[in-house]
């Protein structure tokens, strides 16, 4: 009796055992987080971490290489053209990285058959891949983001094969896209358009304005080589803009690609502290005196008023300055960096300005006016400026028939949004930046960013093809679309 009582405690136990590992395999699978990866799942951390990341590279680079942003406690930076070695480096790191994530989310779209993810992987991947290459020149692209196959020294492609993947992969993108259907996996909304599974008479709104920032990326790349003559890129412009039911592209602010971030965790603003934005820095008088002269309302919006001899005025100092100016200048406004915000992939405004120039060059499109006020109305419209019903009939302000014109509205236009205002300098030689007295003969706007210095230790070879090909690695070579 004694043994079969022992016998039936043993079974017991061992069920008891039993049920106890199902118990724990239970209580450790975290019902908040998902077991499988899917593309939905990488979408909002790609925008967020991107546009946050090239806020702050506006306003630590593009603010000031651009002459608007000037530092009152050095002489030795960024606006007297001091471009440090390693400058990029960070760029280079972030970009490939969420490349990285990109290509995942791509591969996690093809393998579930839902191509308006990938799609929105291809415009994503062409984004990042056109600042990669619009920064450094030639970049690893058709051998990069290919570790698991055991591919850590990727050769680098040439900025003509670069370009060329950009224009073919975003037509691509545009067949690709499916305005019937939504976004299966992202039921809250993703950042950029809210996009959702829902469908509203027979059409995704959210999947439409993808379709027309994929569209209007591919005239920002087109228009960036339209004078390579490896490139078709003029007639390839005129179609896109001569078939708008083919070609959708932006057609207000609403359009714009524009990451909405509320400020509230885990969307914080880029930058924690908004009195950062102001330490040791002001505006320049290239910055302030356009708007003062056009009476623009982004005045108030961009920059605070100074305070000299007791009076309140909006004023700069002279950018690239060799002796510290004796009064007091306007700041940024804390105010662009506190949230809610939006952080800019590519504006509405900047589509019209590619427009006007298009027209003005007799390459598309025959009214460079009407774009021209249309861009200009957008940048101010998209900071919640009210545009003055006279703005236009100031001769400065209004439509001169000129490059100049158009580029120096495209500039403000293009205010905190990456590299833009660089690149398109470089590529026009517009808007004319003033040279100050204090910045050394020698150094000149820099033309791209030296390759990080881990790639001499991780990538020897292919860095010294890339080197060879691109004519040396400083900050001086010049890339295949820039003004000569």
């Amino acid at each position: 009796m004694k043994r079969i009582k022992n016998i039936l405690c043993g079974l017991l136990l061992t069920a008891t055992l039993l049920s106890s590992c199902t118990s724990f395999d239970e209580l450790n699978t975290d019902p908040t987080r998902l077991q499988d990866a899917n593309p939905g799942t990488f979408l909002n951390p790609i925008l967020y971490e991107m546009s946050s990341y090239n806020w702050n590279r506006y306003n630590s680079y593009t603010f000031a290489v651009m002459q608007s942003k000037v530092a009152t406690n050095s002489t030795s930076g960024v606006g007297w053209y001091n471009i440090g070695d390693g400058e990029g480096d960070g760029t280079w790191t972030n970009y490939y990285k969420w490349l990285n994530n990109i290509r995942e989310m791509e591969k996690q779209a093809i393998a579930l058959n839902e191509p308006n993810y990938q799609a929105i992987s291809i415009t994503l991947r062409s984004w990042i891949y056109q600042l990669l290459t619009d920064a450094f020149g030639d970049v690893p692209m058709t051998e990069a983001s290919r570790g698991n196959e055991q591919l850590f020294t990727p050769k680098f492609d040439s900025q003509q094969q670069i370009y060329q993947k950009l224009i073919d992969d975003l037509e691509i993108a545009n067949s690709l896209f499916d305005e019937a259907s939504g976004l299966r996996y992202n039921k809250d909304g993703e950042l950029l358009y809210e996009t959702t599974a829902a469908v509203t008479g027979g059409k995704s709104e959210g999947i439409a304005r993808w379709r027309k920032f994929a569209n209007s990326l591919r005239l920002r790349i087109l228009l960036r080589v339209a004078n390579v003559p490896e490139f078709n890129a003029k007639a390839e412009l005129a179609k896109m803009i001569n078939n708008p039911t083919v070609y959708p592209v932006f057609q207000s602010n609403d359009d714009a690609a524009m990451v909405y971030i509320t400020g509230v965790f885990p969307q914080d603003p880029p930058m924690i502290r908004p009195q950062d934005l102001t330490a040791y820095i002001v505006v320049s008088d290239f910055f302030v005196d356009n708007l003062q002269k056009w009476n623009d309302p982004r005045l108030p919006i961009f920059i605070t008023q100074a305070t000299n001899n007791g009076k309140k005025s909006y004023i700069g100092w002279p950018s690239g300055y060799d002796l510290v100016p004796s009064f007091n200048a306007s700041a940024p406004n804390q105010g662009i960096a506190k949230a809610p915000m939006q952080l800019a992939l590519m504006t509405y405004a900047e589509l019209e300005f590619i427009k006007a120039e298009l027209a003005l060059k007799g390459i598309a499109g025959s009214d460079a006016k009407g774009s021209y006020e249309k861009g200009v109305k957008a940048a101010i419209e998209q900071w919640g400026g009210v545009m003055p019903a006279s703005y236009f009939e100031d001769s400065d302000a209004a439509y001169d028939g000129t490059l100049d014109r158009i580029m120096l509205q495209k500039f403000y236009a293009l205010f905190f949004c990456d590299y833009q205002q660089w690149f398109e300098h470089n590529r026009t030689g517009l808007p004319e930046l003033p040279r100050g007295a204090g910045i050394p003969d020698g150094n000149q706007m820099p033309k791209r960013f030296k390759y990080p210095a881990t790639l001499q230790r991780t990538n020897l070879k292919n860095y010294q093809i890339a080197k060879e090909n691109m004519g040396g690695d400083n900050v001086n070579i010049s890339l295949i679309w820039q003004k000569k």
